[in-house]
């Protein structure tokens, strides 16, 4: 029998996850990479920095999400200070903190949910190997006792975590057919090409998926999306689950997906 599957949602004005191969312009993924959010449930369960890698590590943690609110990225300039020293060499690095160095000006790509929406909102499915832990996450979602304050990516993107449900009866089942996903897909479930319907964008993305005890990356997975949030219907190769549930609006949902593995 499964593990319960844990269905939240992360909602905020603005969020931005930086690629892990840009450098001086910081370019954003559309939605939160697995190692994000991985960060991110560390933070609500109260985890220090840099203790959580093997207990949410991938065999352990399975992670899948999908898009809620179609989404649009913007280019912004943002000021930052200059904290590097223009003295002699022998000052560099010790001075400028407090901005007497002046500011230095850098382009920031950021997500925003396209107009008239004006919020984003990503909904995470989550299940463990161990049922404790489970458990302890549900109560901090439920009662809303994180211990670090949630956000998108950059701690100026706050978000709000919003509890959805807990099933206990889920199934997971490997398919080799036609199915519509709600979730991203990792390109090497795919065994097709997706299904084209009228005015889809798909985008493929290469993401981390998980970071080791010193921060550098164990594994990366090409992902494709649908960036207006209708899914993709496509024949996959592998584990996929099927879940019904309700929203707190009283709706009945039915949807499908596939786990960043």
């Amino acid at each position: 029998m499964l593990n319960p599957l844990i269905i939240f949602d992360l909602t905020g004005a603005q969020a931005m996850f930086r690629k892990f191969y840009t450098n001086s312009s910081s370019l954003s993924y559309p939605f939160p990479p697995r190692t994000t959010l991985v960060g991110l449930i560390a933070g609500l369960m109260g985890y220090e920095r840099d203790t959580y890698y093997n207990d949410l590590a991938l065999e352990c943690c399975s992670i899948a999400l999908s898009i809620r609110v179609p989404v649009r990225q913007v280019m912004q300039t943002v000021n930052y200070v200059l904290t590097q020293s223009k003295g002699s060499v022998w000052s560099k690095n010790t001075a400028g903190f407090d901005g007497s160095e002046g500011g230095i000006q850098t382009p920031v790509e950021f997500i925003y949910p396209t107009i008239p929406r004006t919020r984003l909102r990503y909904r995470v499915y989550v299940t463990h190997q161990e049922r404790k832990w489970l458990e302890n996450f549900e109560k901090i979602l439920k009662t809303e006792t994180w211990i670090y304050p949630p956000c998108l990516g950059m701690s100026e993107c706050l978000a709000q975590v919003q509890y959805i449900t807990t099933l206990q009866n889920w199934t997971l089942t490997e398919l080799e057919q036609d199915i519509q996903l709600s979730t991203v897909v990792p390109t090497h479930f795919l065994n097709g090409p997706p299904e084209l319907v009228d005015r889809a964008q798909f985008i493929k993305e290469r993401m981390p998926l998980e970071l080791g005890p010193d921060r550098r990356l164990r594994a990366i997975e090409d992902v494709l999306y649908e960036r207006t949030g209708r899914g993709i219907t496509t024949r996959v190769s592998g584990l996929v689950f099927n879940i019904r549930y309700r929203e707190p609006g009283d709706e009945v949902v039915k949807e499908a997906g596939v786990f960043w593995e």
